[in-house]
């Protein structure tokens, strides 16, 4: 837990979901470094949430974790916001992370089973838990913070991947719309969408040459969970309060490359 704290986000009640690894895990210690109290989602990785959580009650803030599958049942995820302000009495922060991610088909192979569980996860359990968490702070009056996360590849596809290029997409068309409705009670909407950042599932992918990410990366490197983190606790806090309606992008420049020359 050790670091720069930047924005201070003392006080505040956020909520992460799919927080057992990667950007989740990232994001949950860079908001209690800037002093939030976590309430946090996962699915597995608890060995990895349990250490994290350690640290961070050391730390001096509150944490709670609570697991849920959002593919069985993405109503879920309006539960487990839910709970958090059963057990906290508000959120002001909401992370939309869980994702279903190493289920790749090609279009023509892709099963109505599989395109429906990447719409169970990234879609409806994104849009419940932001419904849930909009009407908790529109009751509060005292705004709040919703950041989506989404992927490069709701623009930049590969050709194995479509029903999660649909779901990112839908994700980005949902932080709009939320933005739009949810300004006039001070509460921002934007989404984070990351390229190739080096996390546990990244590695579990063999499809995926590192070094040839590395080589297409204008920055000639991964990125970590750190830099998405970052962002993410940036817009969560009072710096971003006129940034809405925003998706920002974390690649290294990758999307801006022409990969034909």
């Amino acid at each position: 837990m050790e670091g720069t704290r930047l924005g201070d986000l003392g006080g505040k009640v956020a909520v992460v979901s799919g927080a057992g690894s990667g950007i989740g895990l990232g994001t949950a210690r860079r908001l209690a470094l800037q002093g939030a109290d976590l309430f946090l989602h996962y699915r597995t990785f608890r060995p990895q949430m349990d250490e994290a959580v350690g640290e961070i009650r050391k730390s001096g803030r509150q944490v709670e974790t609570v697991a849920a599958d959002f593919a069985s049942d993405p109503g879920l995820a309006a539960a487990v916001v839910e709970e958090a302000v059963s057990r906290y009495g508000r959120v002001d922060i909401l992370v939309n992370n869980a994702a279903v991610v190493l289920k790749h088909a090609f279009l023509e192979e892709c099963s109505r089973e599989l395109f429906e569980e990447h719409m169970a996860v990234n879609v409806t359990a994104v849009f419940l838990a932001l419904q849930t968490a909009a009407r908790h702070m529109v009751a509060r009056g005292q705004g709040g913070r919703i950041i989506n996360i989404s992927s490069i590849q709701a623009r930049v596809t590969s050709e194995r991947d479509p029903a999660y290029t649909a779901a990112k997409g839908a994700v980005e068309s949902l932080t709009y719309a939320a933005a739009v409705r949810l300004g006039r009670h001070g509460i921002t909407v934007n989404a984070v969408a990351p390229g190739a950042i080096e996390v546990e599932h990244f590695a579990l992918d063999r499809s995926i040459d590192r070094n040839v990410q590395i080589e297409k990366t204008p920055m000639g490197r991964l990125g970590r969970a750190e830099d998405v983190a970052a962002l993410i606790a940036y817009l969560a806090g009072d710096e971003a309060s006129y940034i809405t309606g925003e998706v920002v992008t974390v690649d290294g420049g990758v999307t801006r490359r022409l990969s034909y020359l």
